[in-house]
Parts: C-alpha cells; sequence; structure tokens
C-alpha cells in the first residue's frame, strides 16, 4: 500500500507526445524485477554517492544476473532494497543509447535543496515492460505521483523537466549498477552530473518526507 494520494494519468501520454517506446536493452531484466525477499537497508544519499564500483569493467556475465560484490561500509550488493531520502531537481522521459526511448522516468536527486552538480539517479520503468504485475502496478502508481505532484499532469520532457522549488521524498527501491555506463560517466541532465553508475532502479515507493 502507498502512502500518498494521486491522480494516475492515461498512459496514452505516450501517444500525445507523440513518440515511441520500446523496452530497453543493457540488464534490462535486471532493471524490471526484484529478487525475492530482499535485504532491506536505510542508506544516507552521500554515501550512496560515494559507493565504489563493484566490477571494473561492463561484462555479458551479469547481464541476466546481478553482481554478487558487496561494496561500502554496509556491505551493500546489487538487489538490496535501499530507502535513502534528497530532494527531487529533474525528472525526464529517458532514452536509452540505441536512440529508442525505452520509457523510463529519469530522476535526479541531491543531497541538498540548492541545484548544483552531484546527484544520484533513480528510475522508474514504464509500467507495461515490467513482467511482474506487482511492481507493475507500483511502477504506474509512482509515475502517477510524479506526474499529479511535480509535472502539472504531463509527461516529463525528453531533455529533463527541472523541479522548481526542488522536493524532498523518502525512496525506496532496488540498488542498481548501471555498468553500461563505466566508460561513459559523468551522466546526467542541465549541468546535474551523477559521477556514479549506482542507481536506484526500480523504484518501489516514494513519498513526501514528513
Amino acid at each position: 500500500m502507498f502512502p500518498f494520494i494521486f491522480c494516475v494519468t492515461s498512459l496514452s501520454n505516450f501517444a500525445q507526445e507523440k513518440i515511441s517506446v520500446n523496452p530497453g536493452i543493457d540488464r534490462w531484466l535486471i532493471k524490471t524485477s526484484l529478487i525475492t525477499n530482499p535485504h532491506g537497508k536505510t542508506v544516507a544519499l552521500k554515501e550512496l554517492l560515494s559507493l565504489p564500483n563493484p566490477i571494473k569493467e561492463n561484462s555479458t556475465k551479469y547481464e541476466k544476473s546481478r553482481i554478487p560484490i558487496p561494496v561500502g561500509n554496509d556491505s551493500l550488493m546489487e538487489g538490496d532494497l535501499i530507502t535513502t531520502t534528497g530532494w527531487i531537481h529533474l525528472i525526464a522521459l529517458e532514452d536509452d543509447a540505441v536512440k529508442h526511448r525505452d520509457g523510463d522516468y529519469h530522476i535526479q536527486v541531491r543531497a541538498s535543496y540548492k541545484w548544483g552538480d552531484t546527484c544520484l539517479i533513480v528510475e522508474v520503468p514504464y509500467a507495461k515492460f515490467v513482467s511482474d504485475s506487482s511492481l507493475r502496478a507500483k511502477c504506474e502508481a509512482i509515475r502517477g505521483f510524479l506526474r499529479s505532484n511535480f509535472l502539472s499532469g504531463q509527461e516529463p520532457l525528453m531533455d529533463g523537466s527541472k523541479i522548481s522549488p526542488p522536493l524532498k521524498v523518502i525512496i525506496t527501491g532496488q540498488l542498481f549498477f548501471d555498468a553500461v555506463h563505466l566508460k561513459t560517466r559523468p551522466r546526467g541532465k542541465k549541468g546535474i552530473h551523477s559521477y556514479t553508475c549506482w542507481e536506484i532502479h526500480p523504484i518501489v515507493d516514494i513519498k513526501f518526507t514528513p
């Protein structure tokens, strides 16, 4: 159950934006699923931003399996269910490296209220591309929450919709290492860079802080 009220906007918004969406490619199975009974941990955003890389280069070895290497002081592992708190500064409709849209909501979260560099990227898949019915419902609800509370009921822009003023939220989701970006860092839109390949993807819960 989600502790917030939202208004779910029709998924036909994609048609209104006149774009096509297709499932992604790199580690797509991992990005759109959760492990059974994951370890739940609360971690400060600043700690997530400083986590070391579990691997040095992208490998097909982990295309359909999670990286089983613990990192950081808390021995965090890909697949852990992480809860963290931060300020949402930007939301974008994601497109992937081969120029078709996978429909993800790409969200840039900072540890500070102030607009500036350095963020954690967290993402919500397009519900249609999620096979598990429970996770699919959560993704659809979260996307509706973001549209209603951050985007005036509209889809985010592909180059990023700046959220001003930023809003502080508590986010829970899967710790995910986006290894394909090991050679393309930093990432990020509109001057807010992410200097880590670690993400929260997919998000399973989001709510405003008290």
